[in-house]
């Protein structure tokens, strides 16, 4: 899958002489969605370069060329520099992703190697079921089989 951030720190150290690897760190996700998808600050520049943020996230901004798959359009606001996904990229990877891994679509190693105990009601065979325990049951089973995909080893008790 395209990684947009990626994408946008190469176009930030191609159109300045910025280290790929302080670029990447720096970039962030907006607040609002109405300011874009991620936003690249330019506040720790300032002192280095001796100008004002928004300047220079304007002389960044007209460095970089829109032709690319990744970015639709940038706005400066403040001293950010806010970059809008294309929607139709985003949109092909997704579904290009999802076609591609079927079932393991999601699917992560975020767990692996750890342990993790999920506790939730079960039917008591000396009591009758009844729609209280219905809740607890289903979301403790849903939590169960979220965390055995994320690869965790899950233990329900």
């Amino acid at each position: 899958m395209i990684s947009f951030k990626e994408g946008i720190a190469q176009e930030i150290a191609k159109a300045t002489e910025l280290n790929y690897e302080e670029i990447i760190i720096g970039i962030e996700t907006p607040k609002e969605k109405e300011q874009g998808d991620y936003a690249f600050p330019c506040f720790r520049l300032a002192k280095s370069l001796k100008k004002s943020p928004q300047i220079i996230a304007e002389e960044i901004k007209q460095k970089i060329e829109l032709d690319n798959d990744l970015i639709q359009k940038m706005e400066v606001v403040g001293g950010y520099l806010n970059f809008f996904v294309k929607k139709e990229t985003l949109v092909k990877t997704v579904i290009d992703e999802f076609q591609e891994k079927d079932d393991d679509y999601g699917k992560s190693n975020l767990g692996s190697g750890k342990n993790i105990i999920v506790e939730y009601s079960s039917p008591n065979i000396a009591k009758p079921f009844h729609i209280g325990h219905l809740r607890t049951t289903l979301i403790g089973n849903a939590l169960y089989n979220t965390y055995k995909y994320l690869g965790y080893n899950t233990i329900r008790n």
